[in-house]
């Protein structure tokens, strides 16, 4: 078959064979340069492109060069978009939503310590770049919504300036994206102004937020990768190169912004795949060439990726190289790495009689426990408790002693704990032994789990029901013996209850506050090794059990052990690991979250902050947001009937646009859908930005459909209908355009906006309203990360005394926000969970 390109419906578009399969966004420029064989198309002698006979082979790949036109259009996109994006940036004066935490980790960054948070480190980094360029010194801790910047003198404004500039470079993508996927300038420029004048989108890049560079690098990545295909009839030249490796590090910049971004590969990857299936077919690229294609899509799109994310990982553990509050919920070993990190020196081996702290081995780990309260749930034992705490204290300290009834020769010197001993435990405050029995924990009623307590008394040797047998699950490979017996930091082990069979077990559920709201540990059956796997942490032989009754001398030479602290390699495999983990179990019941059905339909939007007469609630612009979903969903069922039309041998040429329309509508749909369907299989807590990159998408498809249906009609026609498009989306900029900026607004004003019953932003804030006069006297503080910020772990709860009562406080921040701003309690951060909410969802699968 040979497809004559010279042909050309109205506003210079070409029409295009079809394709069942999405295609990657090709072009149809009009004109042609010399495409080499590889590309799968020969040049006539007049002039127009012949296709190579081959089913589903591209019809053809043709380069696009920016004109005169394209370089005027772009400057005056990208001023427009600087404007619409910067404008106002200082309002408002204080912190904003989830500037609490991104803010707060800029200041960690410029001192260079360490903290945790579930996301990658890029987007923070850029943040702590702008501030520290602007002359912020990291002081200013951001803890909570309302706190004054002026008064404090951060440089928020130059810090919101960069997402601002991110946000304003999308605008000018979308016009070359357009472009290089064949459209005309009008279309190009009526993309680009519905991405300009959207509401969420400018909202989520005026301020201190991770979504701002996340949308940009996933825009760049798109841009890059249009482009790309715009230089198939060159393979392997230098700007085939160039465009395939930008469009790599930009898709690893994305996933280093939020892992959100990693849903471009398969958006890209199978476009990837679509070609290269598509060139099996093409007799003009030999086997050679063909895997030469391969190489350098795989070098290309997911080396390079892998490559940018462990760059940025690497550079973010060289910057934050001082031990911080988040260093708890790392491994030891990890916290080892850190200047003023864990440093354990202690007695390697443990022999009967030795002191120890025992750890659980999981990384947010804590101490076996004990102290002088007891049991107070209805089915317990009312015996004393046992817990797991996550600081170490003396009451960490246990003595190793023989089962019940046996003993262990030391004539001959102090004998080592051996995998399969059986032992007691005995709590050395408290003389209480570690103790098992058919009593329900306090957290639990399943048969397979059971009630650890410390149980004993003066005059009572203790029963069966205190021995535990020693199970090595692995030794240290450079340590000799560390999977034999048990040393110190090298030997992990479970510890598994002779009676009930059950091991010693870290359940991560948050005790009441009858038991100080420590984290429970019980003793379960059939449970997996990973929350049941235990280390010694310190452990010290006295000398009174390293003598004879001579008081000669027996011990061996003490040799001791420590934390090796992780390469960087290592570190990073952990972090992610905790990140998966803590996305995982991101629960929680914030106000404003928003499942996924809810995003296309705008059916509420994020209350972000309140003030004197002016809000800031994210909502986007609802023409656009609407339309762009009306879009897709009309390329899936076009789509789905052309098929079936060229099963029934009807061919429907959608006016010689089919091939380009689908091409490029189609591929985008599949990116929007890539990026929007997976968060229907996530349990965790969402929030309406979560869909921007898939907005930016469907925007492109809305483009690209108004172009299908316009393209045979007079120009004055199709010109008329964008400016209808334009209009309407430029009115509803307007309209939302008080809680975008922040602008004062009457109360009559506010209530008018509600399009939708379900838009709950704040009337009373406007003017008019009852909150608009005299601010209340105390602000609320945003709640702690639930990506357990470090705050959380900073200070450490004291363990009661005993016989004291456990003390509860509550904080209120009162007088640390401007006089003019009013925080509501449902402006809080969208990720303001504690780390005992955090614990607490993760308990349900610590089984796993």
């Amino acid at each position: 078959m040979t497809v004559d390109m010279d042909k050309e419906g109205k506003h210079g578009h070409k029409p295009k064979g079809h394709s069942m399969r999405p295609e990657p966004p090709g072009t149809v420029q009009a004109r042609v340069p010399k495409i080499s064989k590889d590309a799968g198309t020969l040049p006539s002698a007049d002039g127009t492109v012949s296709v190579v006979s081959h089913k589903h082979v591209p019809a053809f790949f043709s380069q696009w060069e920016m004109t005169r036109t394209d370089m005027l259009s772009l400057i005056a996109i990208t001023l427009v978009a600087i404007v619409v994006r910067c404008y106002g940036l200082s309002t408002p004066g204080s912190v904003v939503f989830d500037e609490v935490h991104f803010g707060k980790f800029a200041g960690k960054y410029i001192n260079g310590t360490y903290f945790y948070d579930l996301h990658p480190p890029l987007a923070k980094m850029m943040f702590a770049l702008a501030g520290k360029l602007a002359g912020y010194d990291g002081v200013f801790d951001f803890k909570s919504i309302g706190l004054d910047y002026a008064a404090a003198g951060v440089p928020y404004v130059a810090m919101r300036l960069m997402p601002a500039l991110l946000g304003a470079v999308t605008v000018p993508a979308t016009y070359i994206v357009a472009r290089a996927c064949g459209y005309a300038t009008d279309t190009a420029g009526l993309a680009s102004l519905l991405v300009c004048f959207e509401n969420g989108l400018v909202t989520q890049s005026r301020l201190i937020l991770l979504d701002s560079p996340l949308v940009f690098f996933t825009v760049l990545s798109l841009t890059t990768w249009s482009v790309f295909w715009t230089k198939q009839g060159r393979p392997f030249s230098g700007a085939w190169w160039f465009w395939l490796l930008a469009t790599g590090v930009m898709m690893g910049c994305a996933a280093s912004c939020k892992w959100v971004g990693l849903f471009l590969f398969p958006a890209i990857g199978l476009s990837t795949v679509s070609d290269l299936w598509d060139k099996i077919a093409d007799l003009s690229i030999t086997p050679t060439k063909w895997i030469k294609h391969f190489v350098a899509r795989a070098m290309g799109l997911l080396v390079v990726p892998f490559a940018v994310y462990m760059f940025w990982f690497h550079v973010h553990f060289a910057v934050l190289y001082k031990t911080g509050d988040g260093k708890s919920m790392m491994s030891p070993e990890f916290q080892a790495a850190f200047v003023g990190g864990l440093n354990v020196i202690t007695d390697r081996d443990v022999f009967y009689g030795s002191e120890v702290r025992l750890r659980s081995s999981n990384a947010a780990s804590g101490y076996l426990h004990s102290h002088t309260h007891n049991w107070q749930h209805e089915k317990g034992s009312g015996q004393q408790q046992i817990t797991l705490y996550g600081f170490a204290d003396q009451n960490n300290i246990w003595i190793v002693e023989p089962a019940y009834n046996t003993t262990v020769d030391s004539s001959n010197g102090p004998v080592p704990v051996g995998d399969g001993d059986s032992i007691r435990l005995r709590h050395k405050i408290t003389d209480k032994y570690l103790h098992s029995h058919d009593k329900k924990p306090a957290l639990s009623s399943e048969d397979h789990k059971f009630e650890l307590s410390g149980y004993g008394f003066p005059g009572f040797a203790g029963d069966s029901n205190d021995n535990f047998k020693v199970e090595i699950l692995s030794g240290d490979k450079a340590m000799e013996g560390s999977d034999k017996t048990v040393q110190s930091i090298y030997t992990r082990f479970r510890l598994i209850h002779q009676n009930l069979g059950c091991a010693v077990f870290n359940s991560r559920k948050k005790l009441p506050k009858w038991a100080f709201e420590q984290t429970e540990v019980n003793c379960m059956r059939n449970c997996r090794p990973r929350m049941s796997t235990w280390h010694v942490e310190f452990a010290r032989l006295p000398e009174s059990n390293s003598t004879d009754a001579d008081g000669a001398q027996k011990r061996l030479p003490v040799r001791k052990a420590r934390y090796r602290p992780l390469s960087v390699l290592g570190k990073i495999a952990e972090y992610n690991r905790l990140m998966a983990n803590s996305n995982a179990h991101l629960t929680g019941d914030h106000p404003f979250a928003a499942r996924p059905h809810h995003w296309p339909w705008l059916r509420r939007g994020t209350a972000y902050w309140g003030g004197l007469g002016n809000v800031v609630y994210q909502l986007g612009n609802p023409p656009v947001w609407w339309a762009s979903f009306g879009a897709v969903l009309l390329v899936l069922a076009v789509r789905t009937v052309l098929f079936l039309l060229d099963k029934r041998q009807i061919n429907v040429t959608l006016g010689g646009q089919r091939r380009k329309y689908f091409s490029a509508a189609g591929f985008f749909t599949f990116a929007w859908s890539c990026h929007y369907v997976p968060f229907f299989l996530m349990g965790r807590e969402l929030f309406i930005h979560h869909y921007f990159p898939a907005l930016w998408m469907a925007i492109l498809v809305l483009a690209f459909t108004l172009d299908l249906f316009t393209a045979r009609m007079p120009s004055v026609v199709r010109w008329s209908v964008y400016a209808a498009a334009a209009a309407v989306t430029l009115y509803a900029f307007q309209t939302f355009s008080y809680i975008t900026y922040a602008r004062i607004w009457t109360k009559d004003a506010c209530l008018r906006t509600k399009w939708l019953s379900t838009w709950d932003f704040d009337c009373e804030h406007a003017i008019g309203g009852a909150r608009s006069i005299k601010p209340p006297e105390t602000s609320v503080s945003s709640s702690l990360d639930a990506s357990v910020s470090d705050s959380a772990l900073a200070k450490k709860p004291a363990d009661p005394k005993p016989g004291e009562p456990p003390v509860v406080s509550a904080t209120t921040t009162g007088g640390n926000g401007p006089k003019h701003v009013y925080v509501k309690p449902e402006f809080v951060s969208s990720e303001s969970s504690s780390l005992d909410s955090l614990m607490s969802s993760q308990a349900e699968h610590a089984e796993l």
